[in-house]
């Protein structure tokens, strides 16, 4: 099979694999929160999308990741960087967006209003920090920066 129609295949199932956790999670957390939160969609919406997002970005370079352990040459140092990063970008998102919108909502904010007000914007700093830190310290001994960058 050729490269680009390996790219679109692995393209349409990381938007399919997005698209399904995007509906699991939100009618998870919709349902969840039903009897606590009104309208318990505010909170399950958001949710899902960052799931879905995450799914996404995960099952595309899970599967590069994949294809290319497969090869005589390994896995690239590009595909290993984007992966490290995306997933420290994520444990990054969740652990600061979870904080955040812990913190706010034990305080007695609501918990709607602290995942979009105050968990979002703690998740993406914390995201960004995560991200970087991984890419940044995440490599193998010895492994030069410039290499990392290419």
């Amino acid at each position: 099979m050729n490269s680009s129609v390996k790219t679109l295949v692995t393209v349409a199932g990381s938007i399919v694999g997005g698209l399904v956790a995007f509906v699991a999670i939100t009618v998870l957390v919709t349902e969840g929160l039903e009897p606590y939160v009104w309208p318990s969609l505010l909170v399950g919406l958001p949710a899902g999308v960052v799931a879905g997002v995450a799914a996404a970005v995960l099952t595309f370079l899970g599967a590069n990741y994949y294809e290319e352990r497969g090869t005589e040459t390994g896995v690239s140092r590009r595909t290993a960087v984007r992966l490290r990063a995306a997933l420290g970008a994520i444990a990054g998102f969740v652990v600061g967006g979870g904080v955040g919108t812990a913190a706010f909502a034990l305080w007695g904010g609501g918990l709607a209003g602290g995942m979009l007000f105050v968990g979002l914007p703690a998740g993406l700093v914390t995201a960004a920090v995560a991200g970087h830190v991984a890419v940044r310290f995440g490599g193998r001994r010895g492994e030069t920066r410039q290499a990392v960058l290419q």
